[in-house]
């Protein structure tokens, strides 16, 4: 009589969950209904929005809904990220987020968002690794050499960024705490000026994305003596990584993840990562990606939250230990 009750006990149990809302909509697949927003923390006309004109018609044909384009610009990106966060989690919200927002500016200032709890990471969509140049009047060939003249005279030899808080900035300073040199930062407002006055001479030193430094390299106008990614890049043969040059581990790259509210059905995610992956791998958006010097990295939406988590602690430890501020 006890085996008859249990069996009844396990039988209902089960029609319970068969029947309950969130079991179903774990098992279900999903697909979109109406228009998906892509939310972007930039102004149109930058790197942001050129990867997020690429990927959106792709997805658009993966999905069978149009993808638009929403752009929140202002705060270094934050707000378009608060914007991702604060919509409902029904798979019809996206954000192309950077690493700023999730990566740097949390650690430097409040923002209404948590970065490792309050999103559901989608995926990687690229990396892209930055260059050291320095102009062609510096005596060094390599990173060693670059490091020894500034060892010999600290303080005085200064390198160009975009701007405080970039990837750019990051770059350098974690290139001074790993090399223990004393290198000057001098931020510009934008990559242009900090390249002009590379050329020029005004400072020795500059990271620079690997797009616009290429035909400045092949130009003879600066030259390259490293790389920032983990891995040597193609549109730039011979340069050695940062980390082949007696500094291993070093690694400072941008890069664009897709992310949605926290909370996302699995099975949302499941199709907006396939959607994702599938964008990433046509001929024309990848050959677009490797023409700016960037890597593809399609994956799983783990390698995605991995990667912020990462970035998170780095660059945390490097603004601490560098005492940056971006007031």
């Amino acid at each position: 009589m006890f085996s008859r009750l249990l069996w009844k006990v396990v039988v209902a149990g089960s029609a319970f969950l068969l029947g309950a809302p969130g079991f179903l909509h774990a098992q279900e697949s999903w697909s979109p209904t109406r228009p998906l927003r892509l939310v972007l923390g930039y102004t149109p006309g930058g790197a942001a929005d050129a990867v997020a004109r690429d990927l959106a018609p792709v997805m658009e044909k993966a999905l069978g809904q149009p993808v638009v384009v929403d752009y929140r610009p202002g705060a270094g990106g934050a707000i378009g990220a608060e914007a991702v966060k604060t919509a409902a989690p029904d798979g019809y919200t996206l954000g192309l987020i950077d690493g700023a927002p999730l990566t740097i500016i949390p650690n430097a200032r409040k923002v209404p968002y948590d970065p490792r709890s309050d999103f559901s990471y989608l995926g990687v969509v690229s990396k892209s690794p930055l260059v050291v140049l320095v102009n062609p009047s510096v005596p060094a060939r390599t990173l060693p050499e670059l490091l020894a003249l500034a060892r010999a005279q600290p303080g005085q030899l200064a390198y160009s960024s975009s701007g405080n808080g970039t990837i750019h900035h990051l770059a350098g300073e974690l290139l001074k705490a790993a090399s223990h040199s004393d290198l000057m930062h001098v931020p510009y407002k934008g990559a242009a000026p900090a390249m002009n006055d590379l050329m020029g001479g005004a400072v020795a030193v500059s990271f620079a994305t690997i797009a616009p430094a290429v035909p400045v390299v092949q130009g003879g106008r600066a030259r390259a003596i490293a790389v920032t990614s983990a891995r040597e890049v193609s549109a730039l043969p011979g340069v050695k990584t940062v980390a082949a040059q007696g500094l291993p581990g070093y690694d400072a790259q941008g890069w664009f993840v897709l992310a949605a509210p926290k909370g996302l059905p699995a099975p949302v995610v499941r199709r907006l990562n396939a959607a994702l992956n599938a964008a990433l791998q046509t001929p024309a958006v990848r050959e677009r990606l490797l023409a700016t010097g960037s890597d593809i990295e399609a994956g799983p939406p783990e390698a995605a939250a991995e990667l912020v988590a990462t970035d998170l602690r780095k660059w945390g430890q490097v603004i601490r230990e560098q005492q940056l501020r971006f007031d």
